[in-house]
């Protein structure tokens, strides 16, 4: 066994780069450097989100500071900017200030939405992804309560975010009954999926089936296996010729590599993602991991309209602990190495409809499952906002 200090760097404070940082800490003790990197000292608990726009749900119940935990652990945060990396010299290059050196590297940066690659997108729909996003979206919110009509949720094509989609969707058709608003407002769902519920997934159990009877039961519309073409001022036009009016539109575009990977040749593949083996080492770089959002995922099958996979918290802090795993048996020259694929993680989601909602469970993200079991009713609501809390606990006061 090795005692030579190494020094681990992790880029990214999210559910993978947070997770991977304090599983280093609890196994290595002591010994070992550990430096987190990440432009903002916010954790953001992405599923909640979904209720910000409507506030349900404020950034400080959503949110929490990193410093003091990483503090508490001996562990050096830097708020800075990656720009990028320099894999053959073992070197990140930020934003004003000298390349930081590592021993090993832990890639946990997530991703960037891409606003740009569907006319009007930027201009013409809202978005939930990031509280700066889910802000102007909540204030759009407002503006429509006031001068309701037609409403659109676009899953755009690329994207992997379903959930979250149809999560917005259904809380927004309970908001508007809330409101008195359903005859002056019907909603219409888009999306890339061939059918509902596919989740990008290839689907799950009988959610085809609860999400059709749920879509008759509430008089939402629903476009499926279709691209949009352009987002307009009153409404979005679909690659068929279709338009469909909206006074109020929010859309889950694709997501790409974070600026950083994109930014260092040969690390990413074209969308900026990077491909990794089970252990989540890069084939070529040995001292280096990818967790998280920023792992490329192949779809379990092709599909007509292009669909992602979704890459979740619970998913991200299963690579995280893999990868601590191997990090900790390199430098203890332990003989074990811990393996599992995406499609092997157990899929465990709980989806929202306002005061209802669905606890998915399987025992694979993709098919074929020995089990999988999808639970409605209104305890499935309840469970999410048990959870949440839960999380937001156990997360601020370090314990993963």
């Amino acid at each position: 066994m090795t005692t030579e200090t190494k020094r681990i760097v992790v880029v990214g404070t999210n559910f993978a780069g947070y997770t991977a940082a304090l599983e280093l800490r609890e196994m290595l003790g002591d010994i070992h450097e550990i430096s987190v990197i990440s432009p903002t000292h916010k954790f953001v608990f992405y599923p909640s989100l979904i209720w910000f726009p409507f506030g349900i749900r404020d950034e400080k119940d959503i949110t929490f500071d990193v410093r003091p935990i990483y503090e508490s652990h001996d562990i050096r945060f830097i708020e800075k900017r990656v720009t990028h990396f320099d894999l053959d010299n073992r070197a990140i290059h930020i934003e004003q200030a000298d390349p930081i050196g590592y021993d090993y590297l832990v890639i946990a940066t997530g991703f960037a939405v891409d606003y740009d690659y569907v006319p009007g997108l930027r201009e013409h729909a809202h978005s939930i992804i990031g509280i700066k996003q889910a802000t102007r979206t909540r204030e759009a919110w407002q503006r429509f309560l006031q001068n309701p009509g037609p409403a659109v949720v676009a899953s755009v094509q690329g994207t992997g975010c379903f959930g979250a989609a149809y999560e917005f969707l259904f809380n927004m058709r309970y908001q508007l009954a809330k409101h008195h608003l359903r005859e002056k407002s019907p909603l219409t769902y888009i999306t890339a999926e061939p059918y509902p519920a596919h989740f990008g997934i290839g689907g799950f159990g009988n959610a085809k089936k609860m999400c059709e009877t749920l879509f008759k039961f509430y008089h939402i519309d629903g476009r499926f296996n279709v691209s949009v073409k352009e987002f307009c001022p009153d409404g979005v036009m679909l690659a068929t010729g279709e338009k469909i009016p909206s006074a109020f539109t929010v859309a889950i575009p694709r997501f790409i590599g974070s600026e950083c990977v994109r930014n260092t040749p040969g690390l990413g593949n074209a969308m900026g993602f990077i491909e990794v083996g089970n252990d989540y080492r890069h084939p070529k770089y040995p001292e280096v991991y990818v967790i998280g959002a920023a792992v490329d995922v192949k779809p379990p099958e092709r599909t007509e309209v292009p669909c992602g996979v979704p890459k979740t918290g619970y998913p991200s802090e299963q690579m995280a602990k893999i990868a601590a795993k191997n990090i900790v048996a390199d430098i203890k020259n332990l003989p074990n190495r811990y393996e599992q694929s995406f499609a092997e993680m157990n899929a465990l989601c709980i989806m929202d409809t306002g005061n209802m909602g669905m606890m998915i469970v399987g025992d694979h993200m993709f098919a074929p499952r020995e089990h999988q079991f999808i639970i409605p009713g209104p305890e499935a609501h309840w469970a999410k906002v048990a959870f949440e809390k839960y999380f937001m606990y156990t997360r601020k006061h370090a314990i993963v």
